[in-house]
């Protein structure tokens, strides 16, 4: 079907004068997960990860994708004809690169330009300058042989309520502008969907696991402009927002007399080229959208500890199930555990939908990062790891937590790989931090032990998490890739060290952390731990940790069951205890 698909498309290419086509993963608005109607890049070339480029030429083609989905990607791609790129590898080259090399002078080169982002179009523009590339981005090549092609999503949205938002549209709308005014910005377009919600305060179910809508947002200092399909928003009252068409935007545009301030990382071509061919200016700054909602305000923080608790109790209440279904010998399935977190969550105040699709890898599944079991995937049995990464959306809050679980008998090697993980866990969720400290430099904190064992894992340490809405959040991280945003005070990042063995097994153990004042004048940060949930001691070797890593541990399932308990049925309580008083001496 790959290589149908392709060739269908090279057979449009020629018809249409292309030297090449580029087909990037995303939205219209840059957005990491996205509908179905933009899943282009994974219908043409098999692979399903969420991450990833696909460049077609007349006679050969590559897709690039970053680490955690190299092993994925192999698989996938296996007798398409697409070959793999692992971007950032040595001696790999960048898709810009290879196209550098293959397109010849005065080449065609085209892509939808409603998926590929202003900064992406620059740095390829720039890779190419001295190739003379004609481009083509106005036309949706896929469009034409994607005969069953999915719809663009039509639910509505619906008001995100101010006990759960904590301050209004209009109290938004105003900060806005106030940083607008700081800036010295006289128009402000807001391209990704998380932060359109946010200033909107509503939330939709257009992207499975995201609970947006697709719209556009345009802020000057006296009016307020929304783009969307007007009947997505008849039930929600968005008094201070004139409303447009979605697609009238790229004319709105045009016609727009002042400096235009945008986040090229999130605005596509279309919309750019748009403001450029109008003669606007183009401000590459900082976004300031992200960081407003990056931290998180009193009330917000309040409503996610409540829903980690629930998050919580899903957990503790699916691991007892588990545990029990093991020891009976039932062989449950990797997707019996996904339906199970999915009817537990079900009974939770609050809930919406999965906050992205559970990982439930058993074995050696566990060593694709983001691997997905389907329906029914691998039997478990009474051997080896099964680690689960699974979260909810709820009203009050969005959660992400990874478990590792030892169904039986693990190697030696397992568990020192394990232990080694959790004193990695240990070390980011004790730091303590000066004021301005980046997530970059508390990375090296969770990959120590690791390194010390001559090991490391492909992929950052943690992420941001918004507040029901991605559960990737920028612009802040820990990671080993250089990030200059400061961590500051309700900000929620995960802790999430790991290691991947292919063909044999992976471990990933994944608390979500909120940062919080050290001392009242805040010259110092910490960390405040917002999951709730046993970590498998069974897998722990004792004498690798210290008695300051002991302590942790010990006080960390105390926590957990005090937290816990009052939400559990007595048979729940007694198997949480028994985890709680495990004794690592």
């Amino acid at each position: 079907m790959v290589r149908e698909r392709v060739d269908a498309l090279r057979h449009l290419m020629k018809q249409r004068g292309l030297d090449g086509y580029i087909i990037p993963s995303g939205d219209a608005h840059a957005s990491e997960y996205v509908a179905d109607y933009w899943r282009g890049r994974e219908w043409i070339s098999g692979f399903t990860g969420s991450s990833g480029l696909v460049v077609v030429l007349p006679n050969e083609a590559g897709l690039w994708t970053d680490g955690r989905y190299f092993i994925q990607a192999e698989q996938e791609l296996s007798g398409s004809g697409i070959k793999l790129f692992k971007m950032a590898e040595p001696n790999v080259p960048r898709y810009q690169e290879f196209l550098a090399e293959k397109l010849p002078n005065g080449a065609k080169l085209g892509f939808d330009g409603r998926i590929l982002t202003a900064t992406s179009f620059t740095r390829l523009k720039d890779d190419l300058k001295e190739k003379n590339i004609n481009y083509s981005y106005n036309e949706d090549l896929l469009d034409l042989i994607w005969k069953d092609r999915p719809q663009m999503p039509k639910g509505k949205a619906f008001a995100h309520e101010h006990k759960f938002a904590g301050a209004t549209s209009a109290e938004k709308l105003a900060d806005v502008r106030v940083k607008m005014k700081e800036k010295k910005i006289a128009t402000y377009l807001i391209t990704a969907l998380d932060s359109v919600a946010w200033l909107l305060n509503i939330r939709g179910s257009d992207i499975k696991g995201l609970p947006v809508i697709y719209a556009f947002a345009l802020v000057t200092e006296n009016e307020a402009h929304v783009f969307v399909e007007p009947e997505k928003i008849s039930d929600v009252s968005l008094t201070d927002f004139t409303i447009h068409n979605y697609n009238a935007l790229p004319e709105f545009l045009s016609k727009i007399k002042t400096e235009i301030y945008f986040n090229a990382n999130f605005t596509n071509v279309l919309l750019s080229e748009s403001v450029m061919n109008a003669t606007k200016s183009l401000k590459p700054a900082e976004e300031f959208i992200p960081l407003l909602k990056a931290v998180k305000s009193p009330c917000e923080l309040f409503n996610i500890r409540n829903a980690y608790i629930k998050e919580g109790v899903v957990l503790v209440k699916m691991l007892f199930w588990l545990d029990n279904a093991m020891r009976d010998g039932l062989a449950p399935t990797e997707g019996d555990v996904v339906r199970v977190l999915q009817n537990l969550r079900k009974e939770q105040e609050h809930y919406l939908c999965d906050s992205f699709t559970t990982i439930s890898a058993y074995g050696e599944n566990a060593a694709l990062a983001h691997y997905s079991c389907g329906e029914v995937g691998a039997a478990l049995r009474a051997e080896g790891f099964l680690l689960v990464d699974t979260g909810g959306q709820y009203l009050d809050g969005t959660t992400d937590t990874t478990r590792t679980v030892c169904l039986g008998e693990v190697s030696d090697e397992m568990k020192r790989d394990f232990t080694l993980i959790l004193k990695g866990h240990i070390a980011l969720a004790r730091a303590v931090f000066p004021k301005g400290t980046t997530g970059t430099g508390l990375d090296t904190l969770a990959r120590l032990p690791l390194w010390e064992s001559e090991q490391n894992y492909n992929h950052g340490t943690g992420h941001g998490i918004g507040y029901c809405l991605s559960v990737h959040e920028g612009p802040h991280s820990i990671s080993h890739h250089h990030n200059t945003i400061a961590l500051a005070p309700g900000m929620l990042l995960t802790n999430e060290p790991a290691i991947y063995k292919e063909g044999r097994y992976g471990i990933r153990t994944e608390n979500v952390l909120a940062v919080k004042k050290k001392n009242p004048e805040g010259t110092f940060l910490s960390f405040e731990n917002l999951t709730y949930c046993p970590i498998d001691t069974r897998a722990i070797i004792p004498e690798m940790l210290t008695e300051i890593e002991r302590d942790w541990l010990a006080d960390y399932h105390k926590k957990t069951y005090e937290t816990l308990s009052p939400f559990l049925s007595s048979v729940e309580r007694e198997w949480l205890n028994t985890v709680k008083n495990f004794d690592t001496d």
